[in-house]
């Protein structure tokens, strides 16, 4: 057990962090224009964490300790790469892309739309650094123009369904009744395979039940509105 408790130990969490997915919440929350996965990343990076990472509180979130190459039968095994910021809740972009963001996403916090886009120009600058001379006057040409982008923004929440209005509701539905047709007890069935003596029968039996249920429909309907009256406050 304690062989796995420190091997545990020198696992990085690929779960997300409390800290890390409230962190990227209030981002994406404070900010009035929607963001990039850059964008929030880099804002991530400026802001302080709520909690820790090394927290002795919270023993899952500590940081591993940094490894040294070791020799294997003769063969040299190099460390893991750590993440470019290991004592932050978003320890690296590809952290905050593959299990913060969907963590938000899967519990509707935020959502992923695609935009068109225009780059700055300091990002223009930053993508032609690695283009050709040859090629920079053509690329930047490309690069001003509007692109599809995927942003980021807090998800609406969905519109709540429209009540029916009351002339398309029964009046056994405005009473709290079910909705009940002809077509419960059987009128318009295909009767085709029967002979003519069983479809006889079988309409006769049709027209009893109909005229049964609406019978009980009414009666339904006038305990009804007598409750109604009842529970109606004295004017």
């Amino acid at each position: 057990m304690a062989t796995i408790s420190s091997f545990r130990k020198n696992l990085w969490p690929r779960h997300c962090l409390p800290s890390a997915r409230e962190l990227v919440r209030s981002i994406v929350a404070s900010s009035t224009t929607p963001l990039s996965t850059k964008d929030i990343y880099n804002l991530a990076l400026k802001q302080k964490a709520t909690q820790p990472v090394s927290d002795a509180s919270a023993p899952q979130h500590n940081v591993p300790k940094k490894e040294h190459p070791t020799v294997v039968r003769g063969m040299t095994r190099q460390p893991p790469t750590r993440p470019p910021h290991p004592e932050h809740p978003v320890r690296s972009l590809q952290y905050l892309k593959r299990v913060v963001l969907p963590e938000l996403v899967n519990s509707k916090k935020v959502e992923k739309f695609c935009a068109k886009r225009t780059l700055s120009q300091a990002e223009i600058d930053h993508r032609l650094q690695t283009v050709t001379k040859a090629a920079r006057k053509e690329q930047a040409v490309l690069l001003a123009a509007p692109r599809n982008t995927w942003l980021w923004r807090m998800a609406t929440p969905p519109p709540p369904p429209k009540p029916l209005p009351a002339s398309t509701l029964s009046k056994s539905e405005l009473l709290g009744l079910p909705r009940l047709t002809a077509a419960d007890v059987g009128v318009g069935e295909d009767w085709s395979h029967l002979n003519k003596r069983r479809q006889r029968a079988r309409k006769e039996k049709v027209e009893r039940d109909l005229k049964w249920m609406w019978t009980l429909q009414a009666a339904k309907r006038e305990a009804a509105r007598e409750a109604l009256q009842l529970s109606a406050p004295a004017s």
